[in-house]
């Protein structure tokens, strides 16, 4: 991309997917043709003309079930330590469940909604599909995808956060401009637990989606994502309640802190009945340091192990835990600096979520986490 940083959607999404992705190069899309041939080196963020010999690093021959997906296939399958913390796994995509599922983790921290709504539109904007009266058709085709999921994982936990595409996102679907207000800064703009309180409508077709879902896979749990004030979680809670999903078994509210103001609303969070609260580490990081994660010009000032970030995810992992709610983190922090896990266990986190190829080392950095802290109590 010409444009964009690290933490940008085009940088996790292509992650996800094990395809290499640089962002931010600011006229690679002017300079490639398609059709020519490059070589490209993503973590030196290097594109070179032509093929060149790279030698190929062939993965160790390791025991057990082999993985479906090339993307995941030179993951280890040996032994994973057991831990006290859980570790979760960030997921979009319903056709790499099966295979993401057969790694060491507990679950799904952080079910993006964006591929399966992005596919069950079919390009057009939510609210045209509402004007050409498709509305049942999206939720159907929004159910196959949750379930698809949530079989996968039957027995773990699974996190379904609600849409959080922004106002540009929204505008490049087809009849986007009508729809959607143009907007200077969309990240920290119209977005989120706001939007749900202004469109209940759309939000309520996700709702259904969810609990029907839910009747065959109750593992579903909704998050709500970019919540700034307990006044508006409260409105968009009460959508929720409308919706009878509080009513089925097992079910769990969650909201994200990405905004720094969660800190001080947790307890009225937790008193209106939320279970869990998940740490978004990419937004928080951006309202923190009051850098844009989409601008490759500020990319050297964002850093999630900043000590300011580092003292606010602290706070929230203990305003949590005060409030009698777990707590987890879902950002791209852990999957990219595993050293990051260290922290988050001597803070007390109850669970972690990564990128699927993070899982392994990952696991492997909780667990001496979990070994330092429990000889460092036993020791004189």
């Amino acid at each position: 991309t010409d444009g964009g940083g690290m933490t940008s959607h085009a940088a996790i999404v292509s992650r996800e997917l094990g395809i290499p992705c640089i962002v931010g190069t600011r006229n690679a899309t002017a300079v490639l043709r398609d059709g020519g041939e490059v070589t490209v080196e993503g973590g030196e963020g290097a594109v070179y003309e032509g093929r060149l010999a790279v030698p190929e690093k062939a993965p160790a021959a390791s025991p057990g079930r082999a993985l479906e997906q090339p993307a995941l296939a030179g993951l280890a399958l040996h032994a994973a330590p057991i831990t006290a913390t859980r570790l979760y796994v960030n997921l979009g995509e319903p056709a790499r469940a099966a295979a993401v599922a057969a790694l060491p983790v507990d679950g799904v921290g952080l079910l993006r909604a964006e591929f399966m709504i992005l596919e069950a539109l079919s390009g057009a904007h939510p609210r045209l599909l509402l004007e050409r009266g498709e509305g049942g058709a999206f939720v159907d085709r929004l159910v196959d995808g949750m379930r698809t999921i949530g079989r996968a994982f039957r027995g773990g936990t699974v996190i379904y956060r609600s849409m959080d595409f922004r106002t540009n996102e929204f505008r490049g679907l087809e009849g986007g401009e009508r729809f959607e207000p143009a907007e200077q800064n969309p990240m920290i703009g119209y977005r989120g637990c706001y939007r749900y309180t202004r469109e209940p409508d759309l939000f309520r077709l996700e709702l259904d989606a969810l609990g029907k879902a839910r009747a065959e896979c109750p593992n579903l749990q909704l998050m709500i994502p970019f919540v700034r004030t307990a006044w508006e979680f409260e409105q968009c809670r009460r959508h929720v309640a409308a919706s009878g999903l509080p009513e089925q078994r097992e079910f769990q509210l969650w909201v994200m802190a990405e905004v720094p103001s969660v800190v001080h609303y947790i307890p009225a969070y937790a008193a209106a009945g939320v279970r869990g609260v998940s740490i978004g580490s990419n937004d928080l990081t951006q309202l923190v340091l009051g850098v844009d994660r989409d601008s490759e010009v500020l990319a050297p000032l964002f850093d999630e192990r900043d000590p300011a970030v580092l003292a606010a995810i602290e706070a929230v992992v203990r305003a949590s835990h005060a409030a009698g709610v777990t707590c987890s983190i879902c950002g791209q922090a852990p999957s990219v600096h595993p050293d990051f896990a260290e922290r988050l266990v001597r803070w007390g986190i109850d669970s972690i979520s990564v990128n699927p190829d993070s899982v392994d080392a990952a696991r492997r950095h909780i667990a001496e986490a979990e070994q330092r802290l429990i000889l460092a109590a036993l020791r004189p």
